[in-house]
């Protein structure tokens, strides 16, 4: 990949060389259009020149003689030739033809003798009879415009090969604090996490800076998040798994039937329990590493509601909870993905049946309006303060009338969910009894 310098560099000299040649083509152009000027009005005063000098007409004519190669130099560069009106060659310059330079015409003509292409003045005296022609080739004036050229186009290619050294050194120091930022950066620890800070940065990387440091504090949060997720598993895991010891060993010492049967019968409980954890940590860990979805699927609520009915099937059974989905809830669509609200609804239910009365129902209900869809989980339990509330959606975290084998996992789980959907929860605490969680995705 090219690096930012050599970027920087190509850009900078791209965008000098076509302003350098743009100037250079205008100026080219300018300087041809006033040499040519500069040139004709050359021709327009030598002829009135000569006319001035009034020759008559009776003076001996010239004879003709063959014209001298031209060459196109600066030294005799004009060309006169004095005719009569009656076509006689009254005098010549040394470097003119014997044969007229123009056709008699006055003004300016072009012309082309013995191959070679002239520039032509005519002036008309009819005072003296005469006619003055003054002319140059077009040869030496285009040898004048190229030496022009070349005087301006030579320092010019100079200057810019010296501004492209000059402009690589600017550069080059110009990103100096660039590299100063990298080597920082390099020359930390994987534990080093401190901000670089903004002292000595220029203003046009305090963005670059400010990013990098907001990314250390990100990283920072999150490792501390995940010291505290395993302390808080590992000591979740060891109360399951104490209890499995413990059975086991009951069951192996005691020789009562009884004794033994009842062993195995927690020694399964604590199995379940503990593979509930570790679902919870499976997919707690599979929503905090999900992305917030931008394209949303269309998921019908029915079809979450009885796979989740079907999943919980032992558990309501073994509470007598009954399962409820409202008519207006069964007709709803989500736009959520299938996996995020199958894992929000289930431990929104699971929580509600384990921390409701049994023998109690527990209600899932649509929540509609103009601007805003979603749905809601109700029990008839105790339900938790609204400290507790936003407090239980951090993972390990209980209310504080919570008993038995919750983990703290649940509404942690089912708020990160949704909230990846773009979904906020919010609790309310129903009378004379009874708790709802409310789900909510605003339209607008």
């Amino acid at each position: 990949m090219i690096s930012l310098r050599l970027r920087l560099f190509m850009l900078v000299v791209t965008a000098t060389a076509l302003v350098w040649s743009a100037a250079a083509t205008w100026t080219v152009l300018g300087a041809r259009s006033d040499i040519e000027e500069v040139l004709d009005r050359r021709l327009r005063e030598a002829a009135h020149m000569v006319a001035s000098l009034n020759y008559s007409g009776s003076d001996p004519a010239v004879p003709a003689v063959a014209p001298p190669m031209v060459d196109p130099s600066y030294e005799r560069q004009l060309s006169c030739q004095i005719w009569s009106l009656g076509g006689n060659l009254v005098r010549r310059s040394g470097s003119a033809p014997a044969t007229p330079l123009s056709a008699g015409q006055p003004g300016f003509s072009e012309r082309t003798i013995n191959g070679v292409r002239w520039r032509v003045y005519t002036y008309l005296d009819p005072a003296s009879g005469l006619q003055v022609m003054v002319g140059d080739t077009l040869a030496v004036r285009q040898q004048l415009v190229t030496d022009l050229i070349a005087g301006l186009l030579v320092p010019a290619a100079v200057g810019l090969v010296a501004l492209a050294a000059l402009l690589w050194l600017g550069v080059n120091r110009g990103l100096a604090p660039v590299r100063q930022v990298a080597a920082a950066i390099t020359a930390r620890g994987p534990s080093d996490l401190q901000p670089l800070g903004e002292t000595g940065i220029p203003a046009e990387l305090t963005p670059l800076t400010q990013a990098i440091d907001g990314l250390f504090a990100r990283v920072t949060e999150l490792r501390a998040r995940e010291r505290q997720f395993l302390a808080s598993a590992a000591h979740e895991m060891q109360t399951p798994l104490a209890g499995l010891k413990t059975h086991a060993d009951i069951a192996l010492r005691s020789s009562d039937p009884e004794t033994r049967t009842h062993s195995l019968a927690r020694i399964s409980l604590s199995v379940d329990r503990t593979a509930r954890l570790v679902r919870q940590l499976l997919d707690l860990a599979r929503q905090e590493g999900e992305a917030q979805q931008e394209g949303r699927q269309q998921t019908p609520l029915r079809t979450v509601f009885a796979m989740v009915e079907h999943e919980l099937e032992s558990l309501l059974a073994e509470r007598n909870v009954t399962l409820r989905l409202t008519p207006p809830a069964s007709q709803l669509i989500l736009p959520i993905s299938e996996e995020a609200l199958l894992m929000a609804l289930r431990n929104l239910v699971e929580n509600a049946v384990i921390y409701g009365p049994g023998d109690a129902d527990v209600i899932v209900g649509a929540v509609q309006s103009a601007d805003s869809v979603g749905f809601y989980v109700e029990d008839q339990g105790p339900g938790l303060t609204a400290d507790e509330a936003q407090a239980c959606t951090q993972p390990f975290v209980r209310g504080q009338r919570a008993k038995g084998r919750g983990s703290g996992l649940g509404l942690a789980i089912a708020h990160a969910a949704l909230a990846n959907a773009g979904m906020t929860m919010s609790f309310e605490q129903l009378q004379p009894t009874g708790f709802r969680i409310t789900a909510v995705l605003r339209l607008s």
